[in-house]
């Protein structure tokens, strides 16, 4: 705990209040574009490029049907995954900034529905340093994340071709595999970037309730369509992260966790320590 909220809130004897409910926080869904865009798209970019020379070679040793067919055909797949690795290095600035982006959104709601409901300014207690290493974690997650989606275009693809070669099968036919590949792994990194902002908004909404000193939480759910039935019933549940057993003892698969889990939670500040 950085701060007492709680303490901070009696001094101030703004309220009387034994209970608030702060506002949940949700981030906008363009910090998960631009996660896309900024870090996922490019390496995806990278594997559209070379369709066309995989497919000038294809045709070619198909044609020919020589013997160095497959390794040429491996050398455009290998030189194509060493340039999705270097580009790695690079993406991993670009992710840097897009986390600091992610935490001075969430940092601006926290502080804003703390105001709202308490009338405290917090804003000199709380600053990006605290969410280094939570979002050091975002970082290398990510990381693995755009090199799976990186490795399983490559595995695609080789099998698109080699399988293709094997059977003699026209260019245009692997060709249209091959802009399917890459077209999934689009599909998937949009899943992927649209997940990994709730994952990050949820961890950093744990780390700043911590931060203030509170335990207590609602669980909010993300009221999709098909939501997890589990879930749906939690909605508005109150659970105390102090708990060690109990109904207030939080679920395993808290919010925001599991894959596409669209729940939050909100933080409760108890003035005399009871639900």
């Amino acid at each position: 705990m950085r701060y007492d909220l709680a303490g901070l809130v009696q001094r101030a004897g703004r309220t009387r209040r034994r209970e608030i409910v702060f506002r949940e926080v949700r981030l906008p869904g363009t910090l998960a574009s631009d996660l896309y865009a900024a870090i996922y798209a490019p390496v995806l970019d990278v594997w559209g490029k070379a369709i066309a020379p995989l497919i000038d070679e294809y045709q070619r040793s198909l044609s020919e049907i020589t013997t160095d067919a497959a390794p040429e055909l491996s050398g455009v797949i290998t030189s194509t995954d060493a340039a999705t690795a270097a580009l790695l290095v690079t993406l991993r600035v670009r992710l840097e900034r897009w986390a600091a982006m992610v935490e001075a959104a969430h940092r601006s709601k926290w502080l804003a529905s703390i105001n709202r409901a308490t009338g405290i300014d917090a804003g000199m207690m709380i600053g990006p340093g605290d969410m280094r290493a939570t979002l050091g974690t975002v970082i290398e997650r990510n990381v693995e994340l755009v090199r799976s989606v990186s490795d399983q275009a490559r595995s695609r693809i080789s099998d698109a071709v080699f399988r293709g070669l094997t059977e003699k099968r026209p260019a245009r036919e692997v060709a249209a595999q091959i802009r399917e590949a890459v077209a999934m792994g689009r599909r998937r990194a949009l899943n992927i970037a649209s997940d990994q902002l709730s994952k990050a908004a949820e961890t950093l909404n744990d780390q700043r309730r911590a931060e203030a000193g509170l335990s207590t939480w609602e669980w909010v759910s993300s009221h999709k369509a098909h939501p997890r039935a589990e879930h749906a019933a939690r909605d508005g549940k109150r659970y105390d992260d102090k708990a060690k057993s109990g109904p207030h003892k939080p679920p395993q698969d808290r919010p925001g966790q599991l894959i596409h889990c669209g729940c939050t939670s909100r933080a409760v500040l108890t003035l005399d320590g009871e639900f």
